[in-house]
Formats: structure tokens, C-alpha cells, sequence
């Protein structure tokens, strides 16, 4: 698992543990990540990837058409965050940077972002074998 996800050029470091069937990936910095890539990747080592979760620092803006963008720092990823109270809350901290935890939907194009309790909805929907894998950028 950790072979295939590190010959991404996207993917800086890979810790994988067989027995949590997950990845923790840590990103080089200003590389934006194909997720379809990354799904690739772990199916070519004969799994399936259920869920990724990220962590990452960003901004948060809130175009006049009523959707939530987060960009994470240092590169040009973007995100279209998914509606919910969450969401909501961190409207007023738009324009400033903040860290965020949420579940990446990467077979939506554009992925979306889930955040608080509808991200643990979405994660729980994941398919088997490679449960998450976690990181985005440092």
C-alpha cells in the first residue's frame, strides 16, 4: 500500500498499518491532489479506498451565491464545502485561516467537503478495505 501511494508525485510521506486497513499521507506543499489518483493508487495495491479525511489550515469564502469555498494554504486547492450547521458556524470566520478536519467526497467533481457530524455520516458509508487515509500539506 505505502509503494503504490508513494510513486504519487503528490504524496511526500506514507504510513500505512495493514491492520486498521489505513494511510496517513503527508502532502508536499503546494501540489494540488488528484483524489481520483490517489483512489487509483490504492486500488492498484488491492484495496478500495472507503473514505479520506483530511486536516488541513485554510480559508473559508462565501461567494454572493450562497456556497462555502475552502482553499488550504499554501496551494491553490480548493474545496466546495457541503452544507450543515458546521458550515453555518464557520461562515463568520470567513476570510481567515483556520484549521479544518473534514471527509473529502472525491468521486464528486469538484470533490466536496463534509464537515462535523455529516462528515462521520459520510465516512460510515465508505465502502471496504482502506478505510482513510488522512493528511493534506503540512
Amino acid at each position: 500500500m505505502s509503494k503504490s501511494l508513494g510513486r504519487l508525485d503528490v504524496v511526500h510521506d506514507v504510513k500505512t498499518d495493514l491492520s486498521t486497513q489505513r494511510s496517513a499521507l503527508t502532502f508536499k506543499p503546494g501540489k494540488p491532489i488528484d483524489f481520483h489518483a490517489l483512489a487509483d493508487a490504492v486500488d492498484k495495491a488491492g484495496f478500495t479506498a472507503g473514505s479520506i479525511t483530511i486536516w488541513a489550515k485554510g480559508t473559508l469564502s462565501a461567494p454572493p451565491d450562497g456556497g462555502v469555498i475552502f482553499t488550504v494554504s499554501g496551494s491553490n486547492q480548493t474545496f466546495l464545502v457541503a452544507d450543515s450547521p458546521e458550515v453555518t458556524r464557520l461562515k463568520r470566520e470567513a476570510g481567515k485561516e483556520i484549521p479544518l478536519v473534514g471527509k473529502v467526497l472525491f468521486t464528486e467533481m469538484p470533490p466536496r467537503l463534509i464537515l462535523g457530524a455529516e462528515a462521520e455520516k459520510a465516512g460510515s458509508q465508505g465502502t471496504q478495505g482502506m478505510g482513510e487515509m488522512k493528511g493534506m500539506g503540512k
